[in-house]
């Protein structure tokens, strides 16, 4: 699939659907924003990665729409669009109301196959922030399939905010996917893998100069900028 095709499947797949009911003042600029009809969340990232040539002929087109992380399905996922590792972008769910959370139900990396698990990057560390002033770390565990992570306390919020600190590049492709967020206020799950967030007063550190600078050379396939820039 040539980039201009791949580019014209991003921009439409960006069109719907849009949303224009989330206070500007309260996210930071240039997020591409979505809806999650059936649970009517927001959910919002600062880039989107162009969709993929389908795995095997004749299969679907890969897309990484803001809503598949809030979808409720782990086969579809989000990734941000920038070459390299990505760090510092973010995806933010907007809830209809304020809501009670603890916990969040998290799978990292692209699920939809273990070959695209393994391809792609996955998150090492997050900053999760909410809007009553909650900002925790967390590091990830490594693995293909569902966590849990437990905040440093309960929050009521409106929002809630993913920001990538630290990333496992894939065998192919660098920039890490989310597959599906969680958040909730029920019980924990015994059988599913708990991780504890540590809450931190700190803002999002600078990453280092060559954070995300590629490594021998262009990515391979499937990656440009949100704007559709190499």
């Amino acid at each position: 699939m040539n980039r201009a095709v791949l580019l014209a499947l991003q921009l439409a797949a960006l069109a719907a659907p849009a949303v224009a009911a989330v206070p500007a003042e309260d996210l930071p600029g240039n997020l591409f924003c979505q809806q999650v009809l059936k649970r009517g969340w927001t959910v919002c990232a600062t880039t989107v990665r162009l969709p993929l040539a389908p795995e095997k002929p004749g299969g679907p087109t890969v897309f990484f729409h803001p809503r598949h992380a809030a979808d409720g399905d782990p086969r579809t996922a989000w990734a941000p669009g920038q070459r390299g590792l990505n760090l510092g972008n973010s995806i933010e769910i907007r809830f209809v109301r304020v809501r009670r959370l603890r916990y969040l139900t998290l799978w990292n990396g692209d699920s939809r196959s273990p070959k695209a698990w393994a391809d792609n990057g996955r998150l090492r560390q997050v900053l999760i922030q909410t809007s009553d002033g909650l900002t925790d770390r967390v590091d990830l565990a490594e693995r293909n399939g569902v966590q849990m992570v437990v905040l440093s306390r309960p929050v009521d919020a409106a929002w809630i905010r993913l920001i990538a600190t630290a990333v496992t590049p894939g065998k192919r492709y660098r920039p890490f996917a989310i597959s599906e967020i969680q958040p909730s206020d029920g019980q924990r799950e015994l059988d599913v893998p708990v991780v504890s967030a540590v809450a931190v007063d700190d803002w999002l550190p600078e990453p280092p100069a060559d954070a995300n600078r590629e490594r021998g050379g262009a990515e391979r396939g499937g990656h440009s900028s949100s704007t559709g820039r190499p």
